[in-house]
């Protein structure tokens, strides 16, 4: 797959022209009306490619520009319009709204430069209508939502272009708003309830901008350590194919890759344009990625490598004949597969394509080749996240010990095995009938056979001790997690332990309950279709499984007999697609299994 950005990036914005209005406004391809900010984010990417794109075709773009700005500023200047729909009903197509005008204004503010640099004929008009805009009655939240970051990234670019009321001295007082709570650079991390890392992400990628676009106010210092610390963080929760590692709401977006690919580009141009003393003080590598990111050419080219590696996934999302996906799969829009209650194409598909715009204006590029292996490297984070991740190779494994219920499961919640590739075990695979999330792992019976189950990844577990980094050997690093799992349903409490380590030659994983022994399950969903035309197969082996999609295989080995194999390959899915699940019973009685994820082709 040789897709090149630029592309990938027309190709995208085209695939939703049929759903463009006259007036420059997007409709969105299932629900046919406007959802939250697509119009806004559809229009910027235009005006990039107005400025990038074949040169027959800029005029056309910079056209859907205009138009396209017109009708985001209608709508975000005007706080008593009807808001755009902005949650979504699977069961039954209903829509609810919400306002979620302060998502606009940066490609508002970045589409208005662009055309004004062209010289467009309504450039004077936009400005006056740019200044008109009432922030405070138009954008719903303040510091330190999210979403405040966005508006605020918008409102330093209209301080620039002189069009704005407030100064430098506002955008001091709204950033000390988020760093005296949940912007902490010390951490490289924005601590939003739940601690989702696609808000992390998105929330330090706004703040990232606001150091590009020239902000020099009060807490410059602040802004520039979180690049080291948040750079740090972004490249220990990239996985292996270049997605995020699933944590809470909006993991599994294909927006989330976007603005990986975003946000490293900043912190390329960044470091590769300081000196050694960056953000004053070297990256605390006590807790890091990768440690010998200490110097800016070490993380100038760690920051290129994962924007790279980004795009590698994101590429991945274009549909065939369809509008660019919002989700990480490829299945029809109105499947609804992957999609959470606010997500619709309109608005993630374009916040996608946008990100890469944003990446490619500020001189993204693919041509150096994305390799397979990556450094060993562990990154483990106790409160209030409880989460830990280990790369070595091709592998990436991450393990959650306090999903969100409504999200993921318990223990390893994402495999991937490089990049490129579809075949991975990304995020948790749900049973839409019970609700149940099932991770790869183990689970308990009472006695043998095809009794009923006893599922960790269901069960809520209490830490023991801070998860612990692992390095047994120069290439290997892990994960160590040790638990008690309370009584439930008559079963007495139980100590519980989970050791994952990756090396270039695969993923071993160690799942115990020391001192209660009981026969055991492996269970491993996999991904069966994610839309591509292609659907993995199952072959049963003496001492596991192979899963085939195409031309990848993985295999998936037990360290123990096997007394019977379930294939369940209908009635589950995840975020990447439909899935199944194969259940392993093995045969004797013990404390704890073994297993190992290897790919063979």
């Amino acid at each position: 797959m040789n897709v090149r950005p630029l592309d990938l990036l027309a190709t995208g914005v085209e695939s939703y022209l049929p759903y463009l209005q006259g007036s420059g406004e997007l409709h969105d391809p299932v629900f046919d009306e406007p959802t939250q900010y697509g119009t806004a984010y559809h229009m910027f990417s235009h005006a990039a490619l107005s400025v990038l794109g074949p040169t027959e075709r800029r005029e056309f773009h910079l056209d859907h520009a205009v138009r396209g700005l017109d009708a985001a500023l209608t709508h975000t200047g005007n706080p008593s319009l009807t808001p755009s729909a902005a949650g979504f009903s699977r069961a039954t197509g209903a829509v609810r709204r919400s306002n979620h005008r302060d998502f606009t204004w940066p490609p508002i503010l970045k589409t208005y430069r662009i055309l004004a640099a062209a010289g467009a004929d309504r450039t004077a008009e936009f400005a006056e209508r740019i200044k008109a805009v009432d922030i405070e009655a138009s954008f719903r939240s303040r510091p330190p939502s999210n979403w405040a970051s966005v508006w605020l990234s918008g409102e330093w670019i209209r301080i620039r272009e002189d069009l704005s009321p407030y100064t430098i001295s506002d955008v001091d007082t709204w950033l000390g708003v988020f760093l005296d709570d949940l912007l902490r650079p010390e951490d490289g991390f924005y601590f939003e309830p739940g601690k989702p890392n696609s808000y992390d992400l998105f929330t330090r990628y706004h703040v990232a901008d606001l150091l590009a676009e020239g902000y020099d106010g009060r807490f410059r210092g602040d802004l520039e350590r979180l690049m080291v610390t948040g750079l740090d963080r972004s490249l220990a929760v990239q996985m292996s194919d270049g997605s995020l590692a699933s944590a809470h709401r909006s993991a599994g977006q294909t927006w989330t890759v976007g603005a990986q690919i975003a946000f490293f580009t900043l912190a390329e141009r960044y470091f590769s344009g300081l000196g050694p003393d960056v953000g004053g003080q070297p990256a605390n590598t006590s807790n890091t990625s990768d440690p010998a990111l200490t110097s800016n050419t070490a993380r100038t080219v760690a920051a290129a490598d994962g924007a790279r590696r980004a795009f590698a996934s994101m590429r991945r999302w274009q549909r065939a004949d369809g509008p660019f996906s919002p989700v990480e799969n490829l299945l029809p829009a109105g499947y609804r597969i992957g999609y959470e209650g606010y997500t619709a194409d309109a608005h993630y598909g374009n916040l996608a394509l946008a990100f890469l715009a944003a990446a490619l204006l500020h001189g993204f590029t693919d041509t150096a080749p994305v390799t397979a292996d990556r450094p060993p490297a562990v990154r483990v984070e106790h409160t209030p996240t409880y989460r830990g991740v280990a790369h070595s190779g091709p592998y990436s494994v991450a393990v959650n010990a306090d999903p969100g219920p409504a999200y993921d499961g318990y223990g390893i919640t994402d495999l991937t095995v490089g990049p490129g590739r579809f075949l991975q075990f990304a995020s948790s695979v749900k049973h839409p009938e019970t609700g149940t999330f099932v991770n790869l792992g183990m689970a308990r019976r009472p006695t043998p056979g095809r009794t009923g189950l006893d599922i960790m990844a269901q069960r809520t577990l209490t830490l023991d001790e801070p998860l612990a980094s692992l390095a047994p050997g120069p290439t290997t690093r892990g994960v160590r997690l040790r638990a008690t799992a309370p009584e439930a349903e008559d079963q007495p409490a139980f100590a519980y332990e989970l050791t994952v380590l990756a090396a270039p030659g695969g993923v071993s994983v160690v799942e115990a309950t020391p001192g209660t022994i009981d026969h055991r399950t492996l269970l491993v969903p996999y991904l069966r279709d994610p839309g591509t035309g292609v659907h993995t197969t199952v072959e049963q082996r003496s001492d596991g499984i192979h899963l085939t999609y195409g031309d990848e295989t993985v295999a998936v080995t037990v360290d123990a007999q096997i007394e019977a194999m379930i294939h369940l390959p209908f009635g589950f899915e995840n975020r990447r697609g439909l899935c199944g699940l194969v259940r392993l019973d093995l045969d004797e009685p013990a404390d704890r299994i073994s297993y190992r994820i290897s790919v063979v082709g």
